[in-house]
């Protein structure tokens, strides 16, 4: 794998601004330890500093990647592109669009989450609980089961690691995590998660990365 330079022969300068969590901005990160790439990693204070930040950043959200100061919003259109550009992608378009449909699917489990982390935060436990018990029961089971179906071969989009890879292993990680044993019942998908949690690179990362509550 070798990162990609421009035409003139020099790497992208990166910069990545999201909040001080890991949340939408953790692939990312991931992504770029995969690829062993250098970025600045900008971390806003979600109540002192991003009322302030907000109307000057792209459709007001984050995270956004800074390539050369040119912005880019999105996480999973910020990993695509990195995939593209550092060799965490297949060039075959249907490969690319199964690893498009993983990540896509795994996103959208993103809000069912959040709203647990919400209800906690604000001490309604009750809520918390019943969304928790709605999530691990309901929502999660058919999302993994597919995910089992469609990982054919060692990875989603064939014989290659790619962004998806590692996209996915982040978050269903972090939901592992939360949910003791909730991959033990689609051990392909378990097997590429551990994978991914074990490079070197990324191993690094999680060592190195800034403790935040979530």
């Amino acid at each position: 794998m070798f990162p990609r330079v421009s035409a003139c022969g020099a790497m992208p300068q990166y910069k990545l601004v999201y909040f001080n969590l890991r949340g939408r901005g953790e692939p990312v990160r991931w992504v770029l330890a995969a690829a062993e790439l250098q970025y600045e990693d900008v971390r806003y204070n979600k109540d002192k500093e991003w009322p302030f930040k907000k109307p000057e950043t792209p459709y007001g959200r984050v995270p956004v990647l800074y390539v050369d100061d040119k912005p880019l919003n999105q996480s999973v259109a910020i990993c695509r592109y990195l995939g593209r550009t550092h060799g965490l992608a297949v060039d075959d378009p249907w490969e690319a669009a199964k690893g498009d449909e993983v990540a896509d699917a795994v996103h959208d489990l993103l809000p069912h989450a959040a709203q647990i982390i919400y209800a906690r935060a604000a001490n309604d436990i009750d809520r918390a609980k019943m969304l928790a018990t709605d999530f691990s029961t309901t929502t999660l089971p058919p999302v993994l089961r597919e995910l089992e179906r469609r990982l054919e071969g060692e990875w989603f989009c064939g014989s290659k690691m790619t962004w998806a890879d590692v996209f996915a292993a982040c978050y269903l990680s972090q939901l592992a995590a939360q949910y003791e044993g909730s991959l033990d019942v689609v051990p392909r998908v378990k097997k590429l998660v551990d994978k991914v949690v074990k490079l070197p690179q990324i191993e690094k990362w999680l060592k190195e990365r800034p403790e935040t509550p979530m």
